[in-house]
């Protein structure tokens, strides 16, 4: 470290945590497969008015990111209005299944393409993101006239890559993945190049093939202050690195917890990770630390789901409970806050574009 680097020039003393990443014989798969739920109505309604759904939600148990799909199989007593009972089943099926937080996506399948089948997938199935057929241009259409967000199911092979890259121009669905995921389904035994090329260019997050998709989220480096006062701020920069192929989909929030001995302290950060896509992702922020009795304290983040289970990250790091463990910080009784405005005047990183942090030395 020469006598010119930035680290002479600090206004305060700072942690710098720069995990390396897993090896890549332990590093966590890239969440990127899927199982179909796969049913057909005369299973679930072999008698008009009973049903069988709660095989449903036992599947559910045991699929690796469960995609529910209904087959339009007509059970033998439907004598005619055929999109309208297929209709009513499926409104039946949503209002018991949509809340399932392990549903991962509905395809949109029906009997007549219609709109009272639409109708219905749309009215039922509101928290479960619902797939359309790369193809069908109608249904696509009609989800954007109605102001409702999909994401896209692609039947693809080494046939017709260049007719699903077609679809995909001429119907502008290149953002879609922004939003809402799309999913490949690979009609051959394997993933061919072409379509393993496409698929990145896609930003696919799921296949029906191990093709390594999805997101894989690792951490570059965070920095924080060596010491800190006694209910006063904590800087933190956080910096991100998604080298997955798509975003990550389920709300989730960022966390860091302090720790000393039995006592610990568990602080949301207002990071917004609804809008982290893929690459560089950047937090920065000056949190408010509680009235806490002085000492040193251990350090840890981590990235929580709603229903609090976490994201693996790919770093080594001792992990606990889903937090990564990044340092110690002193906590000190003063008699002001020095940090409270401190980026105000100080930027203590250097200037963007960001750079790989270097190895430890």
């Amino acid at each position: 470290m020469g006598k010119y680097s930035l680290e002479n020039y600090e206004k305060y003393k700072t942690v710098k945590f720069r995990p390396y990443p897993l090896p890549s014989n332990d590093a966590q798969s890239r969440n990127g497969a899927f199982q179909y739920v796969s049913y057909s109505w005369n299973e679930l309604e072999p008698t008009r008015g009973e049903y069988k759904l709660e095989q449903l939600k036992t599947a559910l148990k045991s699929a690796r990111n469960p995609i529910l799909w209904i087959k339009p199989d007509l059970p033998l007593w439907v004598k005619g209005h055929v999109d309208e009972c297929f209709a009513a089943f499926i409104r039946k099926v949503g209002s018991y299944i949509d809340s399932d937080s392990r549903l991962e996506g509905v395809v949109i399948s029906t009997l007549a393409d219609g709109k009272e089948e639409w109708n219905a997938y749309m009215d039922s199935f509101e928290f479960t993101t619902l797939l359309a057929d790369l193809h069908n241009a109608r249904l696509i259409q009609y989800l954007r006239e109605h102001g409702r967000g999909f994401g896209l199911i692609v039947n693809c092979s080494e046939d017709n890559w260049i007719t699903c890259c077609e679809a995909f121009a001429k119907q502008k669905l290149q953002q879609v993945w922004k939003s809402y995921p799309v999913v490949l389904h690979f009609t051959d035994n394997v993933c061919g190049p072409n379509c393993r090329r496409e698929a990145h260019r896609w930003h696919a997050s799921l296949s029906n093939l191990e093709i390594e998709l999805g997101y894989d989220l690792t951490l570059g480096r965070l920095t924080y202050p060596e010491n800190v006062s006694c209910g006063g701020s904590l800087p933190l920069r956080f910096w991100f690195v998604n080298t997955g192929t798509s975003k990550i989909y389920r709300e989730f929030r960022l966390w860091v917890k302090l720790v000393q001995g039995d006592v610990s302290y568990e602080i949301p950060i207002h990071a917004a990770t609804e809008s982290w896509l893929t690459g560089d992702l950047v937090h920065n922020e000056i949190i408010q630390l509680p009235d806490m009795p002085p000492g040193n304290y251990t350090l840890s983040f981590g990235l929580f789901f709603e229903d609090r289970t976490f994201i693996n990250l790919n770093i080594q790091s001792n992990v606990q409970d889903g937090y990564y463990e990044a340092g110690t910080v002193n906590v000190e009784i003063t008699s002001e806050d020095p940090l409270l405005n401190i980026w105000d005047t100080y930027y203590p990183e250097g200037y963007y574009p960001l750079e790989d942090p270097k190895l430890p030395e």
